[in-house]
């Protein structure tokens, strides 16, 4: 089933077939067969490859404007014994059934806010839901787990769980406490144990944020720490090292009383105060404790990585080490705004993968660019390293360096150690979104996996789906899914001996 109805087309025919991601075509099939060309590790199969994004952006009376925004859809790609290099795979997709989806099919247009899409409610609608306002529930960034349920998530508290193998949606998860927060970060963290670790805002006078953790079988939201400032930055994602949980304020800051009255898109709220720099706040796990260092103004979606430094007297307390994706401007939010980027124009943003050390006894840090020339976004590692050690190598999706293609063009290794590109996998003329780093079970070395990466070429049926060698960077196989896969932004994996 196919809900678009006004597909777009306006990029030059030259990169109009690789840019099809962008385009509210797809459709909700059932368990259909993928062809794999190559050879699938065998310790993969049983496993599933998920992902979300958005999937529907145009709608008979109105259309939604940046690319964060449109209406989830979530996918599945399962591995099983075959005949095929000893496996075979099946695809099958579901839109994600909130209410936003629901009450924007009814209008017939956007129903609700979203990222760059204005609040088509009044003003008085806001006045009413002011304590509470009305956000949208399409969780359409990231997938993460409370114990083995699995819930899809944006930039709002409000998260929908679904089943990871028929991807039916299960519900609305119902918070048992009355904790208030506005804006959520959409990369929720699950420990070992299977607990929960997100970072949200309560917006106001003063901005509060909130650590807090849900811990399976529990929906109750507890609060490790909280901190205030004047202007929350923009939030997107933290990161954890064994002992603290890491949040970086960019300086994009929001106006809170036009968050909550205006009724422009989410971002729009924001100002950019290059004066006002950037700072990073670390969060004991134990005590909920707040350190915070003020760092140069920055703007940042993603980290790479974090992790404890030992002190080398081993009495004094650890540095705490954060790499960055980061831009030192506000530039790349408009960039992504669905217009441009069906257009075919480049994205245009630098961005570089920078080190910032949390030094004891400090109020300040400066960062350290890692890797000259190299413009990367999307990064992964390998899952025995996020959040607990270094890794020297970690892998992105990539931009032209020469700024001439359209969004992501390449899967890129870096050698954060050494400075350099350890590595580049391409597809001719085709996008290449986020890497996914699958470990192999029971691997420790920080290259020991897959990289499984979703492709779009100009000659492709549909998405394509490259299964990469971290060490080396070379193809092992390719999975041809029955479709175009809208272009999203994240991906998850559920191996065969996980349950849920």
């Amino acid at each position: 089933m196919s809900l678009a109805t006004k597909p777009v087309t306006s990029a030059p025919t030259a990169l109009a077939t690789r840019l099809r991601g962008l385009q509210s075509t797809a459709r909700e099939l059932p368990d259909t067969q993928v062809e794999i060309r190559g050879q699938i590790p065998p310790w993969l199969i049983g496993g599933s490859l998920l992902l979300n994004g958005p999937a529907l952006w145009d709608l008979p009376h109105g259309s939604y404007e940046h690319w964060f925004d449109g209406l989830a859809m979530l996918h599945r790609v399962r591995l099983a014994p075959g005949n095929v290099g000893g496996a075979s795979a099946t695809y099958r997709s579901r839109y994600l059934q909130t209410d936003d989806l629901r009450e924007s099919l009814a209008a017939r247009k956007p129903a609700r806010s979203a990222f760059g899409t204005a609040d088509p409610a009044g003003l008085f609608s806001r006045l009413l839901n002011l304590r509470h306002p009305i956000v949208t529930d399409n969780g359409v960034v990231v997938m993460a787990r409370i114990g083995s349920q699995w819930v899809a998530q944006t930039e709002t508290p409000l998260l929908t769980s679904f089943d990871p193998d028929t991807l039916a949606t299960t519900g609305r998860i119902v918070y048992d406490d009355d904790e208030v927060i506005h804006v959520m970060s959409a990369h929720g963290i699950t420990d070992a144990q299977g607990t929960y670790w997100n970072v949200g805002v309560e917006m106001g006078p003063k901005c509060t944020y909130k650590l807090f953790k849900i811990v399976a079988g529990s929906r109750r939201r507890e609060v490790v720490g909280r901190w205030s400032v004047r202007q929350a930055g923009y939030l997107h994602a933290f990161a954890m090292t064994p002992t603290h949980a890491l949040v970086w304020q960019p300086a994009m800051r929001v106006n809170a009383i036009k968050l909550a009255l205006a009724g422009k898109g989410f971002i729009d709220n924001f100002k950019w105060n290059a004066a006002a720099g950037s700072r990073i706040d670390a969060v004991s796990l134990t005590d909920g404790s707040v350190r915070s260092w003020a760092v140069p103004a920055m703007a940042s979606f993603h980290a790479v990585q974090a992790w404890d430094e030992p002190s080398q007297d081993g009495r004094t307390p650890a540095t705490l080490v954060l790499d960055l994706c980061t831009t030192d401007g506000p530039e790349i939010f408009n960039a992504l705004r669905l217009d441009r980027l069906r257009a075919g124009q480049p994205v245009g943003v630098q961005h570089r993968v920078q080190r910032y050390r949390l030094e004891p006894g400090r109020s300040d840090a400066q960062p350290r660019p890692l890797v000259e020339g190299a413009s990367v976004e999307l990064p992964a590692v390998h899952g025995a390293y996020w959040g607990r050690q270094q890794s020297r190598h970690a892998w992105f999706a990539g931009f032209d360096p020469d700024g001439k293609a359209p969004m992501f063009d390449r899967t890129v290794k870096l050698d954060l150690d050494g400075g350099c590109i350890a590595g580049t996998w391409q597809r001719e003329h085709a996008v290449q979104l986020e890497p996914l780093f699958v470990e192999r079970p029971g691997s420790t070395a920080e290259d020991d996996g897959v990289l499984l990466v979703p492709t779009l070429a100009e000659g492709d049926e549909g998405t394509v789906i490259g299964v990469i060698d971290p060490a080396s960077m070379q193809c092992l196989a390719t999975l041809h899914l029955p479709q175009v896969v809208p272009f999203g932004f994240h991906a998850a994996f559920k191996p065969a001996w996980m349950p849920g």
